[in-house]
């Protein structure tokens, strides 16, 4: 680790140096394996001018450019009850509310706005009616996470600015060409579904539907991993997207995920350094 701290150290102090950003993919649970990853950028010290979150990854991105470390969110991960992602429900459409989430984030970084952090922020969210991408980049913090991580068919759409919008993975679900587009010079992505495979054809219709929708937003996630200089993809495939209860199995995935990157991110290093002295 000392060669990559030193390398980092040295990337760290060039001039004009290039604009790192990070892209976080969704993955429900599975997304728990990005407080590993964040984990090993602490402990190497590389500096992140940029975080491109989505969904589960909006969650992690959002709470860790608050300042919150990876400890205090393996902590939290750990001891928080996840049963408040299932209410209250929204009467209306006979829907779930996603304020449970927002509610909960808030607990952790209060009133936090974009403008207050002081690494630059941007979430993925999904117009239901347009299907446009919706990138969030302003405003109350918890509310835009809760925007990203509103599952449709499990969630009601919340209405942001005139728009009811719902999970950005419909279109983005590995937010890279948001990166790019938001100034991102060097970009590390972290991809939570390399290994997610069915072993048999679903038997029921909800599952079928599921599985297609997977399939889908695989396709999406390949095109958007050509754009990354760094992937990151943690082994999760065999934990269940609604298993909140392996923390330590997910954290230590995301981790080893990062670590595997080692030897890639230091040639990327080597080469950036040598490029501009």
């Amino acid at each position: 680790m000392e060669e990559i701290v030193s390398l980092v150290d040295q990337f760290s102090k060039l001039p004009n140096r290039p604009k790192v950003g990070l892209s976080l993919a969704g993955g429900a649970a599975r997304g728990i394996a990005h407080i590993g990853v964040l984990k090993f950028f602490e402990e190497i010290k590389l500096p992140i001018d940029l975080i491109v979150g989505t969904s589960a990854g909006a969650i992690a991105g959002g709470v860790w450019a608050c300042g919150v470390s990876s400890a205090k969110m393996y902590r939290l991960a750990k001891n928080t009850e996840w049963w408040f992602l299932a209410r209250p429900v929204a009467f209306k459409s006979g829907l779930l509310s996603s304020q449970g989430i927002e509610n909960w984030v808030r607990r952790i970084i209060r009133e936090r706005t974009f403008t207050d952090l002081d690494i630059e922020l941007a979430v993925t969210a999904t117009d239901f009616l347009t299907g446009e991408l919706v990138v969030i980049k302003e405003g109350d913090v918890a509310r835009a996470v809760r925007i990203s991580s509103t599952v449709p068919g499990v969630y009601e759409p919340v209405l942001h600015e005139g728009r009811p919008l719902v999970d950005g993975g419909l279109v983005q679900n590995l937010p890279a060409e948001v990166g790019r587009a938001l100034g991102a010079d060097f970009l590390i992505g972290v991809d939570l579904h390399s290994d997610v495979l069915e072993n048999e054809v679903p038997k029921t219709v909800l599952w079928s539907m599921v599985h297609a929708i997977n399939i889908l937003q695989r396709q999406h996630e390949i095109i958007q991993a050509q754009l990354v200089d760094v992937l990151i993809q943690p082994k999760v495939g065999d934990h269940s997207a609604v298993n909140f209860k392996v923390v330590d199995d997910l954290t230590e995935e995301g981790y080893l995920a990062a670590k595997a990157i080692l030897a890639q991110l230091k040639n990327k290093l080597k080469e950036i350094i040598g490029g501009t002295t």
